[in-house]
């Protein structure tokens, strides 16, 4: 019997890896001759960067560069060979702020640009930047302003890098960036708004980084503005390209100026890890996630594992801590969901005991997993 453990992270309460090794000691206590192959996953947001280093075989090194707030702190890089992985929530998350510092006309992705630079300087060929969990809506002017592009008001100043500095731009100079020439440049996302417009960054994800309903409209045409002088000079309509609104535009700064490409999280992640190659020959497939419901078809790390599990018939279970929707994720196609924690149990104390009800859920329930595939 193999079995390989694919779970995504459990916001507050698990990384993904700590989740696996949980499921792992599980199945363990169960019957210690079954085999287990890990294979921690993430889509692109909080925790990818760890995943993929894991994963890689790689190392973290921390620098001192500027915070969402243009305060310095120390912000990781994960190296495996050529390759740099960053993610923006280590180094312009929400994360890294109190509820009452979300602010967007303050925050800035000036600390992303530094990170660039920096793995650059360390001969990184290709780039990896993972957009989740950013407390940006800059359209990743103060990245650009810290690689030196000029992003000029009418005075010819650097406008402020933040996203107070779109209402202010007027024209771009040195919008080359010469250090960029012969770096792959990947964005790591699972989003595909566009950078305007009402489905775009500022509408869609700007109100829970702080950006006032009343100023949406206003944000956004300066987001506009600041598309349409960068599409000009560059000769082709990037405001429009899927995922340009990712990281409040950072998605638009990376296709447009960087000459990236956009991909999605869970694909890459999969890729890196080999994660086809070991479902191929499993007998099931154990995910898992924070939240299941029937949101997961859309884009979500265990329905990816599930799309590839049914590739070559292998049955998929899943854990979670709060599951609704058990009828639609049964049509999608899971043999069986199962809600780690007591419903009875307060959310502070589930989040506590994550990975103490992760084993003992997955004990209770390995007979009837067994018995399901066998029936």
């Amino acid at each position: 019997m193999k079995i390989v453990i694919a779970p995504d992270s459990f916001k507050e309460s698990m990384s993904a890896n700590e989740a696996s090794l949980a499921i792992q000691r599980g199945i363990a206590q169960f019957d210690q001759s079954i085999e287990t192959i890990l294979k921690p996953l993430a889509d692109g947001g909080e925790g990818t960067l760890e995943t993929l280093v894991e994963a890689m075989h790689g190392k973290i090194e921390y620098y001192d560069v500027h915070g969402p707030l243009l305060q310095t702190i120390k912000a990781p890089i994960g190296y495996v060979d050529h390759i740099a992985i960053i993610e923006c929530a280590k180094v312009c998350g929400l994360e890294l702020l109190a509820e009452n510092e979300k602010d967007p006309y303050k925050t800035s992705t000036y600390g992303l640009g530094e990170l660039i630079q920096i793995a650059i300087e360390n001969h990184a060929k290709t780039l990896m930047i993972c957009l989740g969990g950013s407390a940006t809506n800059d359209g990743g002017i103060g990245m650009l302003e810290a690689l030196g592009v000029q992003i000029l008001d009418k005075k010819g100043q650097l406008v402020t890098p933040t996203m107070k500095g779109l209402l202010d731009i007027d024209h771009l100079s040195h919008f080359h960036i010469p250090m960029l020439d012969h770096i792959e440049m990947i964005g790591v996302c699972d989003v595909t708004n566009q950078l305007c417009g009402k489905q775009g960054a500022s509408y869609i994800y700007g109100p829970q980084k702080g950006l006032k309903m009343h100023d949406l409209a206003m944000i956004d045409e300066a987001m506009h503005n600041y598309g349409r002088l960068a599409d000009s000079l560059l000769g082709k309509d990037y405001r429009r390209f899927p995922g340009s609104g990712a990281a409040g535009g950072l998605g638009y700064a990376i296709v447009a100026f960087m000459h990236g490409t956009l991909r999605a999280g869970f694909d890459v992640v999969s890729e890196v890890s080999h994660l086809e190659d070991v479902i191929k020959d499993a007998d099931m497939v154990i995910v898992g996630e924070g939240k299941i419901d029937k949101q997961t078809q859309y884009g979500k790390t265990p329905y990816g594992v599930l799309k590839i599990a049914q590739k070559y018939h292998k049955p998929v279970f899943a854990y979670a801590g709060k599951v609704e929707d058990s009828d639609i994720l049964n049509e999608l196609g899971f043999k069986n969901v199962y809600a780690i924690s007591p419903s009875d149990m307060e959310l502070a104390m589930a989040l506590k005991l994550g990975m103490e009800n992760m084993q003992k859920c997955v004990f209770i329930h390995m007979q009837e997993m067994l018995d399901e595939i066998h029936c």
